[in-house]
């Protein structure tokens, strides 16, 4: 295929992290666009790309194409973690191999910048994209001392969510340059930040959280999906993070989500 069809996206262009995304289908680049561009990634102009260097240990390119057949008959297998939802994370000598069933299917590797995914029937699945492709950020992010998590923005700082409560939404915190970046954009984490955790028991109060339950709850609660836990990087990310804010216990009742304005 000509190079001249290919398009690179990066995620937080104005930030230059190396983490990039890559279509070869412009028809199937078209459908998941949008969901891309909410996520934080901007499109790359052809001389962007050249001044840009690949480095091997940090650099992440994640190649997004239509699953072909073979592909689409392993999304669909059944596996042994079906009971426990639909993703599912295996060993493939040097690589890991992460699937949603029904959805996508990546191979990718710590000594390797250039990882595949491989997606069907997205038009009905866009919320699920979302999740597949928190998990590639979570995952190339993460030597960089970026932590993600499930929630959305408020206005005094984040609520960290399940999933499916966030609608499938996620958050990074980098500690190093103290930013959120969110649907809202990229924000300076300020002081008076707060996190929340939502609590179904209480009754109109908050609860301060201290800060060693505060790193246990982090701690839980990230979008890193890994079967041997978090890494020496994130934990003292989340570590860096639970002291540079505060963190309340609020009461689910009285959360009312509010109305964002798309940023980038």
């Amino acid at each position: 295929m000509s190079t001249k069809n290919v398009s690179y996206y990066q995620y937080r262009k104005n930030l230059g992290y190396p983490v990039f995304l890559r279509f070869e289908d412009q028809d199937f680049e078209l459908k998941l666009s949008e969901v891309v561009t909410q996520m934080g990634f901007e499109k790359l102009k052809p001389e962007e790309l050249k001044e840009i260097s690949f480095d091997k240990f940090q650099t992440k390119v994640l190649k997004i194409s239509s699953a072909n057949f073979r592909v689409s008959k392993q999304i669909d297998q059944s596996h042994s973690l079906d009971m426990y939802g639909p993703e599912n994370l295996t060993q493939l000598g040097s690589y890991d191999v992460y699937r949603y069933k029904g959805l996508g299917m990546m191979i990718f590797g710590d000594g390797n910048y250039f990882w595949e995914l491989g997606m069907k029937n997205v038009e009905s699945q866009l919320l699920q994209v979302k999740v597949v492709l928190t998990r590639y950020l979570s995952w190339a992010l993460a030597p960089l001392g970026v932590i993600g998590f499930w929630g959305v923005p408020v206005d005094e700082g984040v609520v960290v969510m399940k999933p499916r409560e966030a609608n499938f939404e996620s958050f990074f915190i980098d500690t190093r340059e103290a930013k959120i970046m969110s649907i809202d954009g990229v924000k300076d984490i300020s002081p008076g930040f707060q996190l929340l955790r939502l609590d179904p028991t209480l009754k109109d109060r908050t609860k301060r959280m201290r800060k060693e339950e505060l790193v246990s709850f982090l701690s839980m609660n990230t979008s890193y999906f890994s079967h041997q836990g978090l890494d020496l990087t994130l934990k003292e990310s989340i570590y860096s993070f639970a002291m540079m804010v505060d963190g309340y216990v609020y009461p689910v009742e009285n959360f009312k989500p509010r109305q964002v304005v798309q940023g980038s």
